[in-house]
């Protein structure tokens, strides 16, 4: 009986054991917690215990070593960067025993200076390598720090930041923090524990904090942590997936490329194009929508000499959008204020200007053989008739037989011989028989020659030396007046105005701002048809332009230059540029791109009714025949003023001509 009574007293007994433990050890692994925070120390208490006073300062070394150990361990990357101010005395102790254990990491004691902060950020020896930043300050220096990356764009993908609060301001944190800025937070609680947590944009496009574990320290075992999921997200993951997001992408109205419905200055309803077949694949690709927005002045932009940034470019850089597609060239002085993806689309720069006008063919007569041919044919027409005449006094002396031939009579029927009308001499003498051979097969093969070519230049068109590259163009601004045209706030604008030397700075320096700018594509190409201007702008959109409007109005030169791509312009630090630029080379490689190119230039080709000329001769006009009337007319005047003259030379004073 004894005995069956013992075991019941324990039996209710071990549960108040068990939690006497438990409450032990309990009290043994959690620091006290924190109940008075100010802006220049802290201070701690121990409600635990009961017994007040300051917690020991080893100790305190201890906890903050160890969290600045486990954070600056979770992210990768060589880099570590550690930012602090004097919150707290014990944070220096810590610090330095800390960076005893670390190598490769750079320590930053000034919150105030950001231009330290900038220095850092962009150091030209860490390029765009993984780096951590561990950021330890008081509230007020925290969201310092957050602005001055807002403010100076230092947002990057290459970049993550993990930042120790010792009371829960992230309510207040996060309106300080934009897409591109990746962080960590470890919230301290009020038993020493530290609460972890990640950033990550919400359906509505806001920067939200999640907690994904806890950080504690143990007297006993040191610190301790358990995790959900990783601190540090691979960004190739969480971008492959929008969640159904919005964004907003920037445009100009810029067929074959993009084309919209406008709705007001600013909006527009995406319509059709290459750029647009792009957008929407990668929205697919990546489940996101997208609304476009239009730049009021319908410019490309970028950063301008007063430091402005205007265009497409312009609305990303600030942020007013997301992302800017549409023919977009990416260059250096873009890079500086938005991020580009890889280039999706290639082509080269090409000059347009109106259709070389048909040359006169008043002179047509004339143009199968150069001057010197007609020299020597002239002179040997006028040669033979002596070397006949020659021939024919030998054979008198020779035969005593009288040749009743002049010098005329043998050069004017070598001449009918000449234009094929037959010959009227007529020698029985083998010299003479021999010569006229020779002189008929060599009439014969130089007007066989002239027939046949004056028939081709009269029945195919000839024009003026038309502009086919830069050194064409040069030479047209300085003889012929011509007058260079470039799309405002575009690449190719930008390559001749900023040129420092070469042909690309000779041909802007004849540049003539008031009469060579023009504020699209089509304004370009239809003031090409204004006179004499050459308006230079990449290919494919001059072709579509071109043949838009008529393509047998202009000439496009036959040598291209400047070869550009064509990329996705994304906001500074943009941590989906990766994802990406990956599905457009997708699309690329897969020839999608190709195939929607040629898509949007059949469907012009279908509208296009102009065409070109035919290259095959047609018939015979009047204007083929213009020079034959020229001959004509030249000689009746000739003959009148001849006559004229005669007629007051030879004829007596006072008399008249009978």
């Amino acid at each position: 009986m004894w005995t069956t009574t013992t075991v019941l007293a324990s039996l209710l007994l071990l549960p108040l054991l068990m939690w006497v433990i438990a409450v032990e050890r309990t009290r043994n692994s959690y620091p006290p917690s924190l109940v008075k925070l100010t802006m220049n120390h802290l201070a701690y208490s121990y409600p635990l215990d009961g017994q007040p006073g300051t917690l020991r300062e080893q100790e305190t070394q201890q906890v903050m070593t160890a969290l600045l150990t486990f954070l600056g361990e979770s992210g990768p990357g060589q880099h570590l960067h550690l930012i602090h101010d004097d919150t707290a005395p014990e944070v220096k102790a810590a610090v330095r025993e800390w960076q005893q254990q670390w190598v490769e990491v750079t320590i930053v004691g000034n919150t105030s200076d950001v231009t330290l902060l900038q220095t850092v950020l962009t150091s030209v020896q860490l390029g765009r390598r993984q780096r951590r930043l561990l950021l330890l300050c008081s509230l007020q220096n925290t969201l310092r720090v957050f602005d001055a990356v807002k403010e100076m764009n230092l947002e990057s993908s290459a970049v993550y930041w993990y930042v120790i609060l010792q009371s829960d301001f992230t309510a207040e944190l996060i309106t300080h923090l934009r897409e591109g800025t990746q962080m960590t937070a470890a919230v301290r609680t009020a038993d020493m524990r530290y609460r972890l947590r990640t950033s990550y944009v919400d359906i509505h496009n806001q920067v939200r904090l999640k907690a994904v574990g806890w950080w504690w320290w143990s007297r006993d075992s040191g610190g301790r942590h358990v995790a959900s999921s990783s601190l540090t997200p691979d960004l190739q993951q969480v971008y492959r997936d929008f969640g159904g997001r919005t964004l907003t992408a920037a445009v100009v109205d810029d067929w074959p490329f993009f084309k919209v419905t406008p709705v007001s200055t600013t909006h527009a309803i995406p319509d059709s194009g290459i750029d647009y077949q792009v957008l929407t694949s990668l929205a697919l690709k990546l489940n996101f929508t997208y609304k476009v927005k239009l730049d009021p002045k319908g410019q490309w932009g970028g950063p301008q000499p007063d430091g402005s940034v205007i265009g497409m470019i312009g609305m990303v850089a600030r942020r007013e959008a997301d992302l800017a597609i549409n023919e977009i060239t990416i260059t250096g002085p873009r890079e500086t204020v938005v991020d580009f993806t890889v280039p999706y689309f290639m082509e080269s720069t090409t000059i347009v200007t109106p259709a070389p006008k048909e040359k006169s063919k008043a002179g047509a007569i004339f143009s199968p053989f150069t001057p010197l041919v007609w020299l020597l044919l002239v002179a040997a027409t006028l040669a033979i008739g002596p070397v006949l005449s020659s021939v024919s006094w030998v054979m008198e002396l020779y035969t005593g037989k009288k040749w009743d031939r002049s010098i005329q009579q043998y050069t004017f029927n070598m001449f009918r011989n000449m234009v094929v009308q037959g010959n009227l001499i007529v020698s029985g003498y083998w010299p003479h028989r021999i010569i006229f051979l020779s002189w008929y097969l060599f009439t014969f093969y130089v007007f066989a020659l002239y027939s046949g070519t004056l028939t081709a230049v009269l029945a195919i068109p000839s024009f003026e030396k038309p502009i086919d590259s830069l050194v064409d163009l040069l030479n047209a601004i300085k003889k012929d007046g011509f007058i260079p045209v470039f799309a405002y706030g575009t690449s190719n604008e930008f390559i001749f105005r900023e040129a420092t030397s070469g042909i690309y700075r000779d041909i802007w320096h004849m540049f003539t701002p008031s009469l060579g700018y023009v504020r699209s594509f089509d304004e370009g190409v239809e003031k090409v048809l204004m006179g004499k201007y050459a308006f230079v702008n990449s290919y494919m959109a001059v072709e579509i332009r071109v043949r838009k409007t008529g393509i047998s109005k202009f000439y496009m030169a036959q040598q291209t230059f400047y070869p550009q791509g064509y990329g996705m312009a994304l906001v500074s630090g943009a941590p989906y540029k990766n994802v990406f630029s990956h599905v457009l080379l997708q699309l690329r490689e897969s020839g999608l791109v190709d195939k929607w190119t040629k898509d949007e230039v059949s469907k012009l080709k279908r509208q296009d009714k102009s065409g070109r000329s035919s290259s095959l001769p047609g018939a015979i006009t009047l204007l083929h025949l213009q020079a034959a009337f020229f001959l004509l007319l030249s000689g009746f005047s000739l003959a009148s003023a001849v006559l004229i003259t005669e007629i007051f030379l030879c004829s007596p004073r006072g008399e008249k001509t009978p």
